[in-house]
């Protein structure tokens, strides 16, 4: 048994509630008993002053439902194998995939020969502009494909 708010319930759920009468006497049961209840929390945590006079008046008003235990297996179809003969084959044994292998590029200054570190630049590769930055040492990581005809690169704030 459980308690679900009336705006959370679902057709399934809603098939599976309890009338008022037989949730008021069982939740007043389970209060009398100190037994839990999943979303009696839920239900104290919204009220006002929380007192069990309070938990029942709610159940009574309809906006608070008990639900069977029935709803936790609900209609679902029993599971078929989790995985398919063809999926565990394929995560064994996957399919080998492109290596990306990228173009290096050392940018330096042009006056001192000092690496540009961490500098911004733009690569246009056959007319598509990438922006990013070099690393710790200065080296332009470029991901572009093999048959590439022209590679442009701009820097920034120099």
């Amino acid at each position: 048994m459980r308690l679900i708010h009336r705006s959370h319930v679902t057709p399934l759920e809603r098939r599976q509630v309890y009338p008022v009468d037989q949730a008021l006497e069982r939740v007043c049961k389970a209060l009398l008993d100190r037994q839990p209840l999943e979303g009696l929390d839920q239900l104290r945590a919204g009220l006002v002053v929380d007192l069990d006079s309070e938990v029942l008046e709610q159940i009574e008003q309809g906006e608070w439902l008990l639900l069977t235990g029935d709803t936790e297996d609900g209609d679902w179809p029993v599971a078929d194998v989790a995985f398919d003969q063809a999926v565990l084959d394929l995560m064994n044994n996957p399919p080998p995939q492109p290596v990306r292998i990228p173009r290096i590029y050392r940018l330096v200054e042009s006056m001192t020969g000092e690496p540009l570190a961490q500098q911004p630049y733009i690569a246009t590769v056959d007319g598509v502009p990438i922006q990013r930055r070099t690393d710790a040492v200065g080296i332009a990581h470029l991901f572009m494909a093999d048959d590439a005809r022209q590679i442009a690169m701009r820097i920034f704030n120099i």
